[in-house]
């Protein structure tokens, strides 16, 4: 029960985020030439260009959605945030969400 409680709490610090349009969500059906550039242990990284523009992406995505995981990706986004001024940082632009219900996270 403890680690669904974790779950929701992490989804939910996600959904707020966007919902006070700290985060920007996008939709996943706006990117195109999708092409898998690596792998670690948390999930996969994939080049994408915005059908908009011919500006090209990296998709983060991840393999399994745990409470453990959920917490990473809520870390990872807090970490981003504070040292998004730097230009030797990768920026991060938003979510977005696969059909399975994956959440992916991208960066430029």
């Amino acid at each position: 029960m403890q680690n669904n409680e974790n779950i929701n709490e992490w989804i939910n610090w996600i959904e707020e985020a966007i919902n006070k349009k700290h985060i920007k969500y996008y939709e996943y059906e706006n990117f195109k030439n999708i092409q898998e550039i690596g792998s670690g242990a948390f999930g996969k990284v994939f080049r994408a260009s915005w059908k908009k523009f011919d500006h090209y992406l990296a998709l983060k995505s991840f393999f399994n959605l745990n409470g453990i995981t959920l917490k990473e990706i809520v870390n990872e986004l807090k970490l981003q945030r504070e040292v998004d001024f730097h230009d030797n940082i990768i920026r991060f632009y938003g979510i977005t969400k696969f059909e399975s219900g994956i959440y992916k996270i991208f960066k430029y």
